[in-house]
This record gives structure tokens, C-alpha cells and sequence, in this order.
């Protein structure tokens, strides 16, 4: 079931264990603006056709390329990074 979850539900999830966070942002929006700890970048065209199963969030600048995950039933960051940024989340720097 395609689903958007808050911020703080995703990271909660990641803590326990039972969720993985990818990224579909550019390295350089990573480099510019920082990732959630532990979070994989991942290819935007693949994952849009073919998202990872159970357990997997995505995640990208504005919620707006994410949202294209939920038509093949993923789970998806709502309000995208710009909401774990205002949610007080931890980030980190990326190379």
C-alpha cells in the first residue's frame, strides 16, 4: 500500500531497524544540503519503474520526485528533506 509517512515516523523506523531510507537526489543536492544518516542514493529512472519492497522509504529534496514512487505502491519521506530539515532531524555531511 503506497504510503507517505512524516519525518519523524521514517527516522523512528530507521532506528528500530526496520526501515532503509534512499535517496533519490543528486550527489550534488547531497554534497549541497546533506542526507539523513545511513541513507543510500539511488536512481531516480530505476526506482521510479521498479522500487525496492518492504521496508525501503524514499526520500528526495521537495517530496515531488518521491511521489512518483507511490504509483508502484512505496513509501515515501512526505514533505521530502526540506520537512526532516524543519523536523529537527539528524543530518549528515556527504563527500
Amino acid at each position: 500500500m503506497p504510503r507517505s509517512l512524516a519525518p519523524e515516523a521514517v527516522w523512528a523506523a530507521v532506528e528500530r531497524g526496520e526501515a532503509e531510507i534512499l535517496d533519490l537526489r543528486t550527489a550534488v543536492e547531497r554534497r549541497q544540503h546533506g542526507a539523513p544518516p545511513g541513507s543510500r542514493r539511488v536512481s531516480l529512472a530505476k526506482h521510479v519503474a521498479s522500487p525496492e519492497g518492504a521496508g525501503a522509504i524514499y526520500l528526495c529534496q521537495h517530496a515531488v520526485r518521491s511521489k512518483w514512487t507511490l504509483r508502484r505502491g512505496a513509501t515515501h519521506v512526505k514533505g521530502g528533506f526540506v520537512a526532516w530539515k524543519e523536523a529537527g532531524l539528524p543530518v549528515e555531511e556527504v563527500d
